[in-house]
């Protein structure tokens, strides 16, 4: 395969989740939040394979950074911003589409500064084994919650939108904030063996595909649990170096 061919197969991966996240607001515009949230996550998956790719195939470019970074920005702020505030907010008061607008901005704001951080790890020739802050895939998936919740029955934001809307202001903050989480942006997979990831990624295929919102919510549950365990390991690689 030539090297053109490799570094424009992790790029197109990239403009397909581009594609998905654009693909989210209109559906939230049309009034089908399911097919929106649905986008979101594949535009989620797309973020994960590209980068993978991309190390794979050893075509890493400048372009494929930025590409990136401009596609997380608006399937993972601008996307799950827009879907909350339509889909909870929009015949709510003004606290709603505060929480709404501070998510995107400081989605921003976090993606301005990991840049800044993968540059420099460039030029210290640093390992990035941890995320400053949640990553903002992670950030979109967690201010969905309330809104998967109404499409499995438990309809409790109507009569809890200040609370919902402090919880997105909350995840809003964590997205900026100074917290360790794991990164699995790292150059090892997390998986070695071919066999247990193949099984790990039928088991999670077959979930998403038929309880994709209890799955989803497994998911949000599992990594606010992983948190505590990324700030003990972050602490505990300081202490050795």
């Amino acid at each position: 395969m030539s090297k053109k061919l490799r570094s424009l197969i992790p790029n197109l991966v990239t403009l397909t989740g581009l594609c998905f996240g654009l693909s989210s607001i209109r559906f939230a515009l049309e009034g089908d939040y399911n097919l929106a949230v649905i986008c979101i996550l594949f535009a989620a998956v797309c973020d994960g394979l590209d980068g993978m790719l991309a190390r794979y195939l050893k075509s890493e470019s400048e372009l494929g950074v930025q590409l990136d970074s401009l596609s997380d920005f608006l399937s993972f702020g601008i996307a799950p911003g827009f879907l909350v505030y339509l889909a909870i907010f929009e015949q709510a008061s003004g606290l709603g589409a505060f929480a709404a607008l501070i998510y995107i901005v400081f989605s921003c704001l976090r993606l301005a500064l990991f840049n800044v951080l993968q540059e420099k790890s460039k030029t210290e020739n640093i390992e990035v084994s941890f995320f400053t802050g949640i990553p903002t895939p992670a950030g979109a998936i967690l201010i969905l919650l309330p809104l998967t919740h109404s499409f499995i029955g438990l309809d409790w934001i109507n009569s809890n939108l200040n609370f919902v809307a402090g919880y997105i202001i909350l995840i809003s903050g964590l997205l900026v904030s100074k917290i360790p989480t794991f990164s699995i942006k790292s150059r090892e997979p997390i998986i070695k063996s071919r066999l247990a990831f193949l099984i790990v990624f039928s088991v999670v295929a077959l979930s998403l595909i038929n309880f994709p919102w209890q799955t989803l919510n497994l998911f949000a549950l599992m990594y606010i649990l992983s948190v505590p365990f990324s700030v003990s390991a972050w602490l505990k690689s300081r202490s050795i170096s």
